[in-house]
């Protein structure tokens, strides 16, 4: 045995053996890591037109929230844009301010559940969301907060005969309102609000399923 070899055995036997509870740590880091592993390969397996996402919603306008970092535009409605005026001047009002705050009601800070069908052409998610039973989607419209965009007539209707929201006076349809004003953009959440979310919804995602695993 040449002296290199012997002196390198000499030192991994003088090494001390790892204590049980050194061990015990490993051990659960490991389980940790692969479990978290196989719940990435897990999520990236689910088909594109099945796939739900939970967490804690931050609302851009009042047809498009932020869960865990994606851009999710509610689908089947049309809410006014943030720089949306609705009514006859001098009466008028932000219409568009109003939708987001009548969103965010609705949500009330509880953990919101999409069920994503697709894309829109500004590659947001489509999905119909929930807080908790709340399908927010359908309270929108029937809130008079927003129109019907392919789904929602009936709500809409209901809206409409009650004079709700947007029908108490008089307003353009947003998609209307966007022809005219093409130049208006939606208004992004600031890059803190948009991380702190991003952060948390990332965190209650694994806690969730790191407690089914368990």
């Amino acid at each position: 045995m040449s002296g290199r070899f012997r002196g390198y055995h000499q030192q991994r036997q003088a090494r001390p053996p790892r204590s049980f509870a050194r061990k015990l740590v490993d051990f659960i880091l490991m389980l940790v890591f692969f479990a978290l592993v196989a719940l990435l390969a897990a999520r990236l397996s689910i088909p594109r037109d099945e796939q739900e996402i939970t967490g804690k919603a931050y609302v851009i306008d009042g047809d498009t929230i932020v869960l865990t970092g994606k851009h999710i535009r509610l689908k089947g409605i049309d809410a006014p844009e943030l720089a949306q005026r609705c009514g006859e001047v001098p009466a008028d009002y932000p219409c568009g301010q109003v939708a987001r705050r009548a969103l965010d009601k609705l949500i009330s800070g509880r953990a919101v559940r999409c069920e994503i069908t697709g894309q829109d052409k500004y590659k947001r998610e489509l999905g119909t969301c929930f807080a908790s039973e709340t399908n927010l989607n359908s309270m929108m419209v029937e809130a008079g907060q927003a129109t019907s965009y392919g789904a929602y007539y009936d709500e809409e209707m209901r809206a409409k005969v009650e004079r709700k929201g947007l029908w108490a006076g008089s307003f353009d349809r947003p998609q209307d309102w966007r022809k005219v004003h093409e130049g208006s953009v939606e208004t992004s959440p600031s890059l803190l609000d948009w991380l702190f979310d991003a952060i948390n919804s990332a965190y209650d995602w694994v806690y969730q399923k790191l407690g089914e695993f368990w």
